[in-house]
């Protein structure tokens, strides 16, 4: 019971953070989103870290960390930015694929997935490309399939790189990772000579967005430790069902029902690998 309380919380945190973000990037440069909602969560993982005693893992995992932490920020940027321009109905569950990637990655190297495996993959490319068959607004259509793209791609690498970075430790793993986004972002800003641009109502909605974004990645590995990874993985997939069902009640997108169709084929391929 507690796992499947911790994964529905993980589910929850993550689409409301998800939602906000988008939201915000409609408004606000998305560096300077990328930069308040990373910096909340390195503050936070700092504290976490200084509460352990367990030292600084090896070389090894903080390389791995490090590209753990530019896959997220390339995800989290295509994320915001297809939540922003395009439909966010679209752009979550497409994104949510991102199990897949690792998937793709291995049957390029000549791994042969099973059954189970394999019908997930057909149904998110089968989602994908139910959901591009719109009428009418086809011009945010394939910017949020294209973002949806790539987000997964880079959470999917993500998931991968974190994997090896969280053997020398969870909260290191993650703070390395985000130390490294916020690094890669303030190159960027600087690259750009823009500063960030932060009007002072916005600052609550982004501080609660990296919380969030935090409180979901705590969730999900505390989850994975005291239920079954396979239930916890399907739960928490539920995200993009909240950033869908957000962007339904408060910003009233209509969603067409051949997309209908696409998004039930993307979540549900998405369940079909979590318990593959």
């Amino acid at each position: 019971m507690l796992a499947m309380l911790l994964a529905l919380g993980a589910s929850l945190a993550w689409g409301a953070s998800d939602f906000l973000g988008g939201w915000q990037s409609r408004s606000l440069p998305l560096l300077t989103v990328l930069l308040a909602t990373q910096s909340t969560s390195v503050v936070l993982l700092v504290v976490a870290v200084a509460g352990r005693a367990a030292g600084p893992p090896d070389v090894s995992y903080v390389v791995a960390g490090a590209g753990a932490g530019l896959a997220e920020l390339a995800g989290a940027a295509a994320l915001y930015r297809g939540l922003a321009v395009g439909r966010m109905s679209l752009v979550a569950p497409i994104a949510a694929a991102a199990p897949a990637v690792p998937l793709v990655a291995g049957l390029v190297l000549g791994e042969v997935p099973g059954p189970a495996q394999s019908t997930g993959l057909v149904l998110i490319v089968a989602g994908i490309a139910f959901a591009s068959r719109a009428r009418g607004s086809a011009g945010r259509v394939g910017p949020s399939i294209a973002y949806g793209i790539a987000a997964a791609i880079g959470f999917g690498v993500f998931f991968v790189a974190m994997d090896a970075a969280s053997e020398g430790g969870l909260l290191w793993a993650l703070l390395v990772a985000r130390l490294t986004a916020l690094a890669a972002i303030g190159t960027a800003m600087a690259a750009a000579r823009s500063g960030p641009a932060i009007r002072r109502t916005d600052l609550p909605v982004l501080v609660v967005t990296g919380v969030l974004m935090t409180a979901g990645d705590a969730m999900y590995a505390a989850a994975t430790t005291v239920g079954y990874l396979g239930v916890v993985a399907v739960l928490a997939a539920l995200h993009s069902v909240v950033t869908i069902g957000l962007a339904r009640i408060l910003l009233h997108e209509r969603v067409a029902a051949w997309q209908q169709i696409g998004i039930a084929g993307c979540l549900t391929g998405v369940a079909v690998l979590a318990v593959a």
